[in-house]
């Protein structure tokens, strides 16, 4: 029930935006998962590179804005050959509060807002997780800064920084920290 009042809570901030939305966009690009708290999991967990694509929504360009977006993500730690990685795969709903300078030709942003996460695919190693207590929706906040270059059909370049809040109880944690995911993504589009 949880997870349906939060799916019907993302598709209603989205509709809302979309209705308020000038811009609508094209993002793409790579995604740099950890998790906080790794040094306590077995083995020697590296940070999992993936990829993160995605439509976005956004106001028209002023000093003061807001966006969302829907984009698939891989986060988690670790490759496909060892057992303790977690290979988690979402869909991420970002919504923003974004403040940029309106420069022609050039006009550099940065932006900050809760985002919304819904698990599609969870991997240990090459099989299923088997965390069976494993929040499927989680929560994060996002920070993030960029540039976007040009007016018409703007191509922006962005670095965004995802502090996840909900904590991941991996079955393979041997004390009661809690383990949230962490994420760098350096993301591409275009707007139409």
């Amino acid at each position: 029930m949880q997870r349906l009042f939060t799916i019907a809570a993302a598709a209603l901030v989205l509709s809302v935006a979309s209705a308020h939305a000038q811009g609508i966009g094209i993002k793409g690009g790579l995604s740099f998962g950890n998790v906080s708290n790794r040094g306590l999991l077995p083995g020697s967990l590296a940070t999992r590179t993936g990829f993160a694509i995605g439509l976005g929504l956004s106001s028209s360009p002023g000093l003061l804005g807001f966006g969302a977006e829907g984009l698939y993500a891989q986060r988690g730690v670790g490759d496909a050959t060892d057992p303790n990685a977690r290979r988690l795969d979402y869909i991420d709903v970002p919504v923003y509060l974004r403040a940029m300078l309106p420069i022609p030709g050039l006009a550099p942003f940065a932006y900050a807002g809760p985002q919304f996460s819904f698990e599609l695919r969870c991997r240990a190693g090459a099989d299923p997780c088997p965390d069976a207590n494993r929040a499927k929706t989680s929560y994060a906040a996002t920070i993030g800064a960029g540039a976007r270059l040009g007016t018409s059909r703007a191509l922006t370049i962005e670095g965004r920084y995802v502090y996840g809040l909900t904590d991941l109880k991996l079955g393979t944690v041997t004390d009661a920290a809690s383990y949230q995911t962490r994420s760098f993504l350096i993301l591409v589009g275009i707007g139409f």
